[in-house]
């Protein structure tokens, strides 16, 4: 007698119209009111408009021609990217809300989701355009002309400070061989000019990072007045590396609508909050942590190589996150950041 076997078929997606249907009655989800974009940065977008269920392919130059001849007030990208900022400002000039998603993760482990179901998703341009609409708005942050602005000035001085501190990386371990006994003069003499060479690029980078940070530094100004009123009681007016860290945080806190989350994100959320078991799971932002803690130094003059002042360092970059959450929230005024304000409808059609 042959043994019952309970092994259910597995059923491949094969059109835009199949997926939303599962993703409407098996996850329960309902769509992004407005259009889903799949960007690209060399290739055409993908575009779903939950409306006509449909995928559009569209290129770049043509994107806001055919968002606006369509209708759509809103859309939802499936990330940040320094090459998107030009075309997602002509989007707010428009007046079309552009909405973010924060993790893109959330597109795989929605494809994960259905699996489970029994549902194989193929990984395509066009099917993640799909899965985008059905993310819940929880994961979703509306950002303005003002934050994109300010925010691609940061990602060049992030790009600076990195460049900076690998080149200074380098210098060291160079610097800290001596002389080996078997290198012969001529070796220690082109050994001297390399090392010549990587203190003047190292200077130059020093002052591409100062730069950079200033720049970035002046956009935050420019865009959230007022961001400066904590550079005196913090001591860091007359330094610029120190506000462009502040800067940092502030716009990461935009996206958080509750101290406790914005905590968690940057990895110093307070201890109990989430359960352990969340948080060995949970991936924080690790650029968001080091903005904060390096802050924590300059402001509270701490030496992370010395024992007594490293254990320090933590408590105070979690005061200082709960102190620039709260600034942020009382400057970004409207609904920027955080997806706070999706409808309620909206809102209760999200698991």
């Amino acid at each position: 007698m042959k043994a019952k076997t309970s092994t259910k078929q597995v059923i491949r997606v094969k059109d835009v119209g199949e997926l939303v249907e599962y993703c409407k009655t098996l996850l329960g989800r309902k769509p992004f009111e407005g259009a889903a974009i799949d960007f690209h940065p060399k290739k055409p977008s993908f575009i779903f408009l939950p409306t006509e269920v449909s995928v559009a392919k569209v290129p770049a130059e043509e994107l806001l021609d055919y968002l606006q001849k369509k209708g759509v007030q809103r859309v939802l990208i499936d990330a940040l990217n320094k090459k998107r900022v030009p075309i997602l400002l002509k989007l707010c000039k428009a007046g079309i809300e552009v909405y973010v998603l924060r993790r893109p993760m959330q597109i795989e482990r929605m494809r994960r989701e259905l699996r489970y179901r029994n549902i194989e998703v193929p990984k395509s341009d066009k099917y993640d355009a799909v899965l985008l609409a059905f993310t819940s708005p929880k994961k979703w942050a509306l950002v303005d002309a003002r934050f994109l602005k300010s925010w691609e000035a940061m990602v060049e001085w992030r790009n600076a400070e990195m460049s900076f501190r690998v080149e200074q990386q380098r210098y060291d371990a160079n610097n800290s061989e001596g002389p080996k006994e078997d290198e012969e003069s001529e070796e220690l003499r082109i050994k001297e000019l390399i090392r010549a060479k990587l203190v003047e690029v190292q200077r130059l980078l020093e002052e591409v990072q100062k730069l950079e940070a200033q720049l970035f530094v002046l956009k935050v100004q420019k865009n959230y007045p007022g961001v400066d009123e904590d550079f005196d009681k913090y001591g860091i007016r007359d330094d610029v590396i120190a506000q462009a860290y502040y800067c940092e945080a502030f716009l990461e806190a935009l996206h958080c609508d509750s101290e406790a989350g914005f905590l968690v994100k940057s990895g110093i959320g307070k201890t109990g909050s989430p359960p352990a078991k969340q948080r060995k799971k949970f991936i924080h932002d690790g650029a968001l942590n080091r903005a904060l803690t390096q802050l924590a130094v300059k402001v509270y003059h701490l030496d992370p190589y010395k024992d007594e002042d490293r254990k320090k360092i933590k408590m105070k970059a979690r005061k200082l996150a709960e102190k620039i959450w709260r600034r942020a929230q009382k400057l970004k005024g409207g609904r920027v950041g955080e997806a706070l304000g999706p409808p309620p409808l909206e809102r209760e059609g999200s698991r």
